[in-house]
Formats: C-alpha cells, structure tokens, sequence
C-alpha cells in the first residue's frame, strides 16, 4: 500500500521531463560525420577532429558567441591541407539521425507531461535538427547552450529549463546519455535518467511511473 501511495504521489509530481539531444534525440553527427568526412578524403584519422572540436572556437560556436561561419573559418585556418567547407558541413549534417521510436513514444505523452530539451548544441545545429525533425511540435522547453551562453553541467542551464516551465526540481525528469553533464540537474532535485536504448528508457520510465 505504501509502495502504490508513493507512485501515486510521484505520479502527481512529474510536469516535465527534458532530454540531451546528441544520442538521446537523435544520433550525433559531429564525430561520425568528421570520421566520414575523412575516410572519403583519406585523411589520417582524427586530424581533421582535432582542428574542428580541440580548440576554443568550438567551445565559443557551441555557446553561441560565434556563428557557424566564423567556427568553420577558423576550421579551414587551423587544418593543414585543403579543405571542402560546405561538403564537410553537408556530411556532419546527414549525420544527424532521428531516434524515431523515442519521437513516436513522446507523440503519446505530449499531453500529459510539459517536454523541453536541454543541450550543449550550437544554435544552427539546433535550428536545423528542430526543423529537420519536427521538434516544435512535441517541445515547448529549450535551454540550449547556444541561445543561453552557459554549457551543462553547470546549474544554470538546468534552472532555466525550470524557470521556463514554472516548476520545482522534483517535478522533472533529465534524461541524459552522459553522466559527467547531470551534477547541474541532480543539485536541483531533478530525477536523472542516464540513457543507453530506447527499451531501457521505457523501463526507467516506468519505475518513475510515467
């Protein structure tokens, strides 16, 4: 009896819950679009990565304080060799695969629960992932570090997605595949979901009774 009484009240609490984008939403593109990118133009394997992701300008694109432009530009500077900046944005773009059990499973309970997305993504991946993928539809949250400024794990992207809900902490669920990105979340009384496949999320989500 208690047991049923304090599913029941959990029940009553959960108003939201949010997901990370990259391997949660969809598969993330950057990494194995820059792995295609240069198995098709033989390149050594990881250089063409470290001049699109070990630098700060990546960092600055993911907060929004540059644009997708000026990040490719500086690129093109850091790379040595010659370099297709629209291909090789082209293939980090078709990279970009939608978990559609996941989206066909937030279609049921969009009605029921307030859903948000919470995200280091630069805003033009966002925007075209969001287009792309029909997320207006289903979310009416977002806190994503490109509009914000502010990356997880840090508290503040995490408050936000609150504060835009009008709820507490205890009344939303995160759902994450990274754990080193959730302290933000956990120090609010978010109740955390690390997730790996779709069948384990169900699960997860059932024993928070949603």
């Amino acid at each position: 009896m208690l047991k049923k009484a304090l599913l029941k009240l959990l029940k009553k609490m959960i108003k939201a819950i949010f997901f990370d984008s990259g391997n949660v939403l969809v598969k993330e593109g950057f990494t194995p679009g820059i792995a295609t990118f240069e198995k098709i133009h033989g390149i050594e394997s990881g250089k063409l990565y470290i001049a699109c992701h070990d630098h700060q300008y990546w960092k600055d694109f993911s907060l929004g304080k540059i644009s997708e432009a000026e990040y490719f530009n500086m690129v093109k500077k850091n790379y040595n060799g010659d370099l297709d900046i629209k291909e090789l944005k082209e293939v980090i773009m078709k990279n970009f695969i939608s978990n559609f059990e996941l989206i066909e499973y937030l279609k049921t309970i969009k009605d029921k629960y307030i859903l948000g997305v919470i995200s280091n993504n630069p805003k033009e991946w966002f925007e075209y992932c969001e287009k792309k993928f029909g997320w207006k539809k289903l979310f009416s949250i977002k806190a994503v570090s490109g509009y914000l400024h502010i990356r997880k794990p840090e508290v503040k992207i995490f408050q936000t997605a609150l504060d835009e809900a009008n709820i507490a902490g205890a009344e939303a669920i995160y759902i994450d595949d990274r754990p080193d990105r959730i302290e933000g979340a956990k120090s609010l009384g978010i109740k955390i979901v690390i997730y790996e496949n779709i069948n384990k999320l169900l699960n997860d989500l059932k024993i928070l009774n949603v």
